[in-house]
């Protein structure tokens, strides 16, 4: 009896431990749910099963249905700004691959198929209005640069994965618009990832793990992490810290495959794992070495996709339609724009002085809308470096100022509610 009694409050705690942390909320769907993308701590949505697609345009405190247009299950679905985006599904080998895209926040959605049917397509990732990328089982990887109206065939290097270059695609991302990384891989054959530096033309293969990863994120020019795994060998971890030159592999000796990379800070990972009703959580970068903590689900169920807008807004997805969202008030924060963490980590531009060039590098702690711009001494707005949606982790660019003459000049990085200056000086 004795027994008994401590199993029953061994279970009792941990499931008390496992809601403190996410909390379940209302959902309107009972399909699963099996991707999710933010624009911003205000825009979402999430998609699954049967053509499900469901938005909230409040921070995830009430959620609605959208008519996709197809009752096949969505892949993927990603937005370029809180207006614009673009969702997958898969007919398989009976219809090909769909494209459907919105304009207008998903209230209506037009209707494409992939011009090749034979192929099965399921990750969609888009640089701007009209640069985006297309792969996923099939191997290959598709660019558009109309928004989606044309694809063509980018180039895939196999000097150091022969014969392994077209294994599954299963998440694409990019770091600028120069630099991008692809991970996937085939189960008990080989993990891979797949890195560009001219914008998507060229592909590189490195053979980096045991198993297939899953999803990949670059919170640095440097430092690079994907996690996977498989159901025989458990979570697995590659990082590169040399820009993608380089991979460490790692098993973390926790069963389940890695599914997402939930980032709450650039610190804090909470990782989905499949087959079991586990979170593996690290708050050290994800970093060769480190400890990866198991935390029970909510509900004791299987997470399917994890992701956090802010560090104090986050979500999981999970069958029968279940939405969680992350109990903020474990940290001490509300979810209040005006107290959030800063959104961006500006740094100092280098060289400085400089002539004519110089480089800016910012950290976005979370992904939405950045707007970058350099001011003169009296405050005009001389140059709009960009203005679009960006990912969270690191971003640079180059600010050319031949056509300026030498003084004291200013960028401001803008993001929601955040904002960041640096001085620059300009001697010629």
């Amino acid at each position: 009896m004795k027994n008994k009694s401590a199993l029953l409050f061994l279970f009792v705690s941990v499931n008390v431990f496992a809601q403190q942390y996410w909390l379940n909320i209302s959902s309107p769907t009972d399909n699963k749910l099996k991707i999710a993308h933010f624009t911003d701590t205000v825009f979402g949505w999430a998609a699954g099963d049967s053509g499900t697609i469901i938005h909230t345009s409040n921070s995830g405190n009430s959620w609605v249905i959208q008519n996709s247009g197809t009752l096949e299950t969505i892949d993927d679905i990603f937005f370029i700004d809180q207006n614009t985006g673009w969702a997958i599904a898969n007919g398989f080998f009976y219809s090909g691959t769909i494209i459907i895209k919105t304009t207008d926040r998903g209230e209506n959605w037009s209707f494409s198929r992939f011009y090749d049917t034979t192929l099965v397509l399921n990750k969609i990732y888009f640089l701007n209005q009209t640069t985006g990328f297309l792969t996923g089982y099939s191997g290959f990887i598709f660019k558009t640069t109309n928004s989606g109206v044309n694809w063509f065939n980018t180039h895939i290097d196999t000097a150091y994965c022969p014969v392994l270059y077209l294994f599954p695609k299963n998440d694409i991302y990019f770091l600028n618009n120069n630099t991008g990384f692809a991970c996937g891989g085939q189960i008990d054959i080989q993990g891979m990832v797949w890195t560009t530096t001219n914008g998507g033309f060229n592909w590189y293969t490195y053979c980096v793990a045991s198993e297939p990863l899953y999803e990949i994120l670059a919170l640095s020019e440097n430092y690079i992490i994907s996690t996977g795994g498989d159901f025989e060998y458990g979570l697995s971890t590659v990082t590169s810290s040399d820009g993608g030159l380089n991979w460490f592999y790692e098993a973390n000796n926790i069963y389940g495959r890695g599914q997402a990379l939930g980032m709450r800070t650039p610190a804090e990972f909470w990782v989905p794992l499949d087959y079991i009703e586990l979170f593996a959580v690290n708050t050290d970068s994800g970093k060769p070495g480190t400890l990866w903590r198991e935390i029970q689900t909510p509900e004791f169920g299987g997470i399917n996709y994890t992701l956090f807008a802010s560090p104090s807004l986050g979500f999981s997805f999970a069958d029968s339609g279940k939405i969680y969202k992350y109990n903020s008030e474990i940290i001490g924060i509300n979810g209040s724009e005006t107290i959030l963490p800063e959104r961006i980590e500006l740094k100092q531009n280098y060289p400085n002085p400089f002539n004519p060039e110089t480089k800016i590098e910012y950290t976005l702690n979370y992904p939405g809308i950045v707007k970058a711009e350099i001011y003169s001494i009296t405050g005009e707005i001389i140059s709009v470096l960009y203005n679009s949606y960006r990912e969270a982790g690191y971003h640079s660019m180059t600010w050319n100022a031949a056509a300026f003459p030498s003084g004291v000049y200013f960028c401001r990085i803008t993001s929601g509610n955040s904002a960041s200056s640096v001085k620059m000086l300009l001697l010629k």
